[in-house]
C-alpha cells in the first residue's frame, strides 16, 4: 500500500501508531478524511488506499470520530461507496447525515437500510433531501416508494419514545408533505362530536375523509393504543389543542384515565411540526394499510352508533420488527 507516498505528512503518525501506549488512530482518521475531502487524494489507487485505511480505522474509532467522518463525507458525491455504506448502517447518531444527504446511496440501498436497521434509520431516510432533485424540481426528492410501508410500520410498532424521535426527524422533504391545509372548523366539529358520542367508527370515517385515507388506515389510527397516531392526525389538521384533549379523553378512554399520559401526548402535539404531521399523513395515504389488533376495547365504545351502519374491517396483528430501535445516547 502506497499510503506514505500519497500522504507523506502522515509518515510520522504511521510510525508512532506502532508504539505501545500511543493511540494515533483518531488523528489519523481525521487527517486522511480531511485530505480526501480537500481532494488531495485524487487517483484511483489513492482512493482505494483511503477506503481500506478508513474502514479499518472506523472499526476501532469512537462514536465522535465516526460522526465527524460521516459529517465530512455526507454530501460528497465522490465519497467511497464502501465507506458510505458502513457509515449509513452505523448507530443513528453517526448514520443520520449520510442517510439524509449522501448522493452515493441508491434507492435500493435506502430501502434495505430502512428494513434492516429499524425505525430511527427509516425516519432519517424519510427526511432525506436530494439536493440535485430539489434544485431541478423545486422540492425535495420523495422518500423511496418501496420504503413507505417500512416507515409506517416502524411508527405503529414503536413505543412512545421511538415514535417521538421518528416524528421529530420528519420534515417537509417529500412530495407527500404538501398535502392538506388546515381543516375547516366543521370538520373539527364533526370529529369532536363523534368522539364525545364514543362513536369510534364515525370518528374513523370523518378522519378518512379529512386526511383522504382508506377506512382501514383511518381505523388503525383511531385504534392505536398509545394515542400518538391521533395526535399526528390532529396536528396535520391543525386542530385546537383543547379539542384534541377532549377527543383523546373520549375516543381513547384508557388515555383519558391517565393525567400523565394526556400531558405526554399534549407535549408531543406541541413538539412536532405541522410539516412532520403532514408527511406522516402522506405516508399513511400511500402505504398499504396493515391494521393492528386492538388490545383493549372498553364496553362504552359503540362503533356504529349515530352515523349509520357500515361493516368495520376486523384488524389483524402485525408483528413488530426484530430490529431494536437505536436510541440517541451520549458517547
Amino acid at each position: 500500500m502506497a499510503t506514505t507516498e500519497i500522504f507523506p505528512e502522515l509518515e510520522k503518525l504511521l510510525d508512532l501508531a506502532q508504539h505501545d501506549g500511543i493511540d494515533t488512530r483518531p488523528t489519523l482518521l481525521r487527517v486522511v478524511t480531511d485530505l480526501f475531502v480537500d481532494r488531495r487524494i485524487q487517483s484511483a489507487e489513492a482512493t482505494r488506499d483511503y477506503t481500506r485505511l478508513t474502514l479499518r480505522l472506523l472499526a476501532s474509532a469512537n462514536r465522535d470520530g465516526r460522526k465527524r467522518v460521516a459529517g465530512k463525507l455526507s454530501q460528497d458525491p465522490l465519497a467511497p461507496r464502501d465507506v458510505i455504506l458502513a457509515l449509513a448502517r452505523d448507530d443513528i447518531a453517526v448514520a443520520e447525515p449520510v442517510l439524509r444527504h449522501s448522493p452515493v446511496l441508491t434507492t435500493d440501498d435506502l430501502i434495505a437500510i430502512a428494513a434492516d436497521r429499524g425505525n430511527a434509520h427509516a425516519a432519517a431516510i424519510a427526511a432525506r433531501n436530494d439536493s440535485q432533485a430539489a434544485s431541478s424540481s423545486g422540492k425535495a426528492a420523495p422518500f423511496p416508494a418501496g420504503a413507505h410501508e417500512d416507515l409506517v410500520e416502524a411508527f405503529f410498532t414503536s413505543d412512545a419514545d421511538e415514535r417521538r424521535l421518528i416524528l421529530i426527524n420528519l420534515d417537509l422533504t417529500s412530495d407527500h408533505a404538501s398535502a392538506e391545509p388546515q381543516a375547516k372548523p366543521d370538520v373539527i366539529d364533526r370529529l369532536e362530536a363523534a368522539a364525545l358520542a364514543h362513536n369510534v367508527a364515525g370518528f374513523a370515517r370523518e378522519l378518512e375523509r379529512a386526511l383522504q385515507l382508506t377506512f382501514v388506515q383511518a381505523r388503525r389510527i383511531v385504534d392505536d393504543a398509545g394515542g400518538e397516531a391521533i395526535v399526528v392526525a390532529a396536528k396535520a389538521l391543525q386542530m385546537p389543542p383543547m379539542t384534541l384533549h377532549r377527543i383523546l379523553m373520549f375516543i381513547r378512554p384508557e388515555v383519558g384515565q391517565s393525567v400523565d399520559r394526556v400531558y405526554t401526548l399534549a407535549s408531543l402535539y406541541e413538539d412536532i411540526s405541522v410539516q412532520a404531521a403532514l408527511t406522516m399523513a402522506g405516508l399513511w395515504r400511500t402505504a398499504t394499510p396493515r391494521p393492528a389488533l386492538r388490545a383493549h376495547q372498553p364496553a362504552l365504545w359503540e362503533d356504529n352508533r349515530g352515523m349509520g351502519s357500515r361493516d368495520v374491517p376486523q384488524p389483524v396483528s402485525a408483528p413488530r420488527p426484530a430490529v431494536s430501535f437505536p436510541r440517541r445516547t451520549a458517547s
